[in-house]
C-alpha cells in the first residue's frame, strides 16, 4: 500500500522563471532523496503535482507545500492510501515535466496502466496540459 497526494495550484502572479526553476530543483532533490515518486509540472501559471510514497513523509511535505508563498489556491484532488503507486515504474527519480514531449510520454505511460484507477484519473487531469499549444 502506498500513499498518493495530487493537487493543482495557481502560481503567484509575478513568479519568475528563476523561481520556477528553483522550485523544480528543490522538489526533485528532496523527493528523490525520500524515495517519493511522481511528477511536477508548471504551465501557464498553474502547478500540477502528484506525490507517491510514505504517508508520513507526504503529509509532512504537503503541509510545507500548502504554506509556500510562491503559489496559492491549492486544490487537492487526491489525498489517500492507494493500492499501488502510479509512477513507480515510470522512472526511479521524481520527475520534473518541462516539455510537450515529456507530457506525451507521461500520457502514454498512464494509458498503458489502465488497470489502475488512480492512473486513469491523473490521465484525465493532465488533459488540459496536453491540449496546450
Amino acid at each position: 500500500m502506498t500513499y498518493t497526494i495530487c493537487y493543482f495550484s495557481k502560481a503567484k502572479e509575478d513568479i519568475t522563471q528563476h523561481e520556477v526553476e528553483a522550485i523544480f530543483a528543490k522538489t526533485r532533490v528532496k523527493n528523490t532523496s525520500k524515495k517519493i515518486n511522481g511528477i511536477l509540472l508548471y504551465m501557464m501559471g498553474d502547478f500540477f503535482q502528484v506525490l507517491e510514497g510514505d504517508e508520513e513523509d507526504l503529509k509532512e511535505i504537503y503541509e510545507i507545500i500548502k504554506e509556500d508563498q510562491r503559489h496559492h489556491t491549492v486544490f487537492e484532488i487526491i489525498n489517500k492510501k492507494t493500492e499501488q503507486a502510479v509512477f513507480k515504474d515510470y522512472n526511479t527519480d521524481f520527475n520534473i515535466v518541462r516539455t510537450d514531449t515529456q507530457i506525451k510520454e507521461i500520457k502514454q505511460y498512464l494509458r498503458s496502466t489502465k488497470h489502475n484507477t488512480t492512473a486513469n484519473k491523473i490521465d484525465r487531469l493532465l488533459e488540459p496540459f496536453f491540449l496546450l499549444p
